[in-house]
């Protein structure tokens, strides 16, 4: 496990005045100094979407045992009762057992009926005290980074199965006084959400992220802004946590089938989702995709068919059925449908993730990835898609050009860094991929382009970054261990390699102990797969699920160095 510390000088909160209202989210003082300051004219975009995120953020849709201490209590209590009448021989004696029971069962009524007042107020305690303890110890707070173009707000679920990123950028404030780059977390307090739903359009909302919070705009008085104790927490997370960010941008850099539809085509689904509950399988979304004609979504099991609008079309030349799982997560949506103005889902296939990025206008952006199912989350789920990406070794000092130049830039493509580190462009990629990795990167898939994110308190440092993701890659991805044993003893052979403009598509022939397996691959110029078949069984029965099988990723590394000889 690995213990992720928080320290806040400061609370996140509102403070509203007549004309005019002060919103500061405090910043994580253990991290790099970040700070924004600026003046929110349209504050509904931000409202609704830092609502959506809180939404995403305490979402644990796990299945958990329910608490059964009161029924075991009043089943004792009726066993008792049961024994005790089996010793009772007289009729007489019976019927007072009875009339004495009635009477206790009143007056419980009546002591009940006045303490209800006490009994509310206990729960409320208790309610508020859980939700405490809950944040402290489970609920991760988001991940900030300030670019010179947008705010982004990552945050993964409670149950980690879900992904949020709020892209907000500058054109939404009327006036940036003032910001530095770079990655902190925000204090996000179930209070602060209550700050946020309290933001209007009709007064001017200054709006800040700082070490204090708050505490440049109030009184030191008041309690829990400034002058309070320092707030503190630490949260026990599973050593593969950073992990999740790069499961979830290899997901989104694989060749996804795109659906697009209006945000009323979103609501129909959740408000059919809300409005009732399935009892029986399959509990699933299906999509059904014809060439040409709009776009069907049935809820099974009910098979209720919700027809998409007429822009939702099918661009693709063959018929496809894709069945996606875990639809109860799409609620967390409800918040950013009314005002965003279209909405892209991208299905990756059946039982894969999907990925749905809601366009709020010129000025915003909310993404949802959701895992395949919600037991099979993004942390420690089976499925690996991080072995889709980019696994090409690169030199220290390359690395660390790589990524200074990109931090310097806060955002490029691989063609600009490379023409201006002078370094071959296949270099750059296996760079900004293995950055990738190591979680100093991450994907915009709004742009495509590459953007600096560093999710470590420690500095970069170019043989740890390496070390880090070979380390990975050897205990949590035995496969790509298996791959590489393959590959290096020449049992790894192309024997087609087309390629076309997006990439290259490999059929290979690879040689496992007795048997021998075909696998198909698609490769673009990334370097990434997009696209995967294999003749073994564990690809036959998993197909992409489960991440990509060992003969997949041995056909991808021929396929490398077969680039890295051609390069030469």
């Amino acid at each position: 496990m690995t213990a992720i510390e928080y320290r806040y000088a400061g609370r996140s909160g509102l403070v509203t005045g007549a004309e005019q209202a002060s919103l500061g989210l405090a910043t994580n003082t253990l991290r790099e100094p970040v700070f924004f300051d600026a003046d929110l004219e349209r504050p509904l975009v931000l409202r609704e979407g830092l609502g959506a995120l809180r939404s995403v953020l305490t979402s644990d849709l796990k299945w958990h045992p329910r608490d059964r201490v009161a029924f075991r209590a009043w089943l004792e209590a009726e066993d008792r009762r049961f024994v005790e009448s089996l010793a009772m021989k007289s009729a007489t004696a019976r019927a007072e057992l009875l009339e004495v029971d009635e009477k206790l069962a009143e007056l419980d009524r009546a002591r009940a009926k006045r303490r209800a007042p006490f009994a509310k107020a206990r729960a409320a305690y208790e309610a508020r005290a859980l939700g405490d303890s809950f944040e402290l110890q489970k609920v991760l707070d988001p991940v900030v980074t300030v670019h010179p173009d947008e705010l982004s707000f990552e945050a993964f679920s409670s149950d980690q199965s879900s992904y949020a990123r709020l892209a907000v950028r500058h054109d939404l404030f009327g006036a940036v006084r003032a910001f530095e780059c770079g990655t902190t977390n925000v204090d996000f307090s179930r209070a602060l959400a209550t700050h946020v739903d309290r933001m209007r359009s009709y007064r001017t909302t200054r709006f800040t992220i700082g070490p204090s919070g708050l505490g440049t705009h109030t009184s030191s008085t008041m309690p829990g802004v400034a002058g309070a104790a320092v707030h503190e927490k630490r949260i026990a997370l599973p050593d593969s946590w950073l992990a999740g960010f790069l499961q979830v941008h290899a997901l989104m850099s694989m060749g996804l089938t795109r659906v697009q539809m209006a945000p009323i085509d979103a609501w129909s689904i959740v408000r059919a989702l809300a409005r009732r509950k399935a009892r029986t399988s399959p509990r699933a979304l299906r999509w059904e995709l014809r060439p040409g004609e709009r776009v069907k979504v049935v809820l099974e099991p009910w098979d209720t068919a919700i027809e998409l609008s007429p822009e939702s079309r099918h661009h693709g030349t063959k018929p496809m059925t894709i069945r996606t799982w875990g639809r109860d997560r799409l609620k967390t949506l409800a918040r950013v449908l009314p005002i965003a103005t279209r909405i892209d889902v991208h299905l990756a296939g059946t039982g894969l993730p999907s990925v749905w990025l809601c366009d709020l206008g010129d000025e915003a952006s909310f993404t949802l990835a959701l895992s395949g199912w919600t037991d099979n989350d993004w942390v420690e789920g089976p499925a690996k898609f991080d072995l889709l990406t980019r696994r090409s070794k690169v030199a220290p000092d390359e690395l660390t050009r790589v990524y200074e130049a990109l931090r310097g830039a806060r955002k490029a493509s691989d063609e600009s860094l490379a023409t201006s580190l002078a370094l071959p462009r296949e270099t750059v990629r296996s760079a900004l991929s293995l950055l990738c990795q190591s979680g100093r990167a991450m994907i915009d898939l709004a742009t495509g382009l590459h953007r600096h994110r560093d999710l470590l308190l420690e500095p970069f440092v170019a043989k740890s970054a390496t070390a880090s993701v070979t380390k990975a890659e050897e205990t949590s991805d035995p496969t790509a261990k298996d791959a590489r044993a393959l590959f290096d003893a020449g049992e790894a052979r192309i024997i087609a390699r087309r390629p076309f403009s997006g990439g290259h598509k490999l059929s290979g022939n690879v040689r496992d102990g007795a048997s021998r397996a075909r696998p198909q691959i698609v490769v673009d110029l990334e370097g990434q797969i997009t696209e995967a078949t294999c003749t073994c069984a564990f690809a036959e029965k998993n197909g992409l699920t489960k991440g990509p099988c060992v003969h997949m990723l041995a056909l991808r590394l021929a396929h490398q160095d077969r680039l890295a000889k051609e390069s030469a």
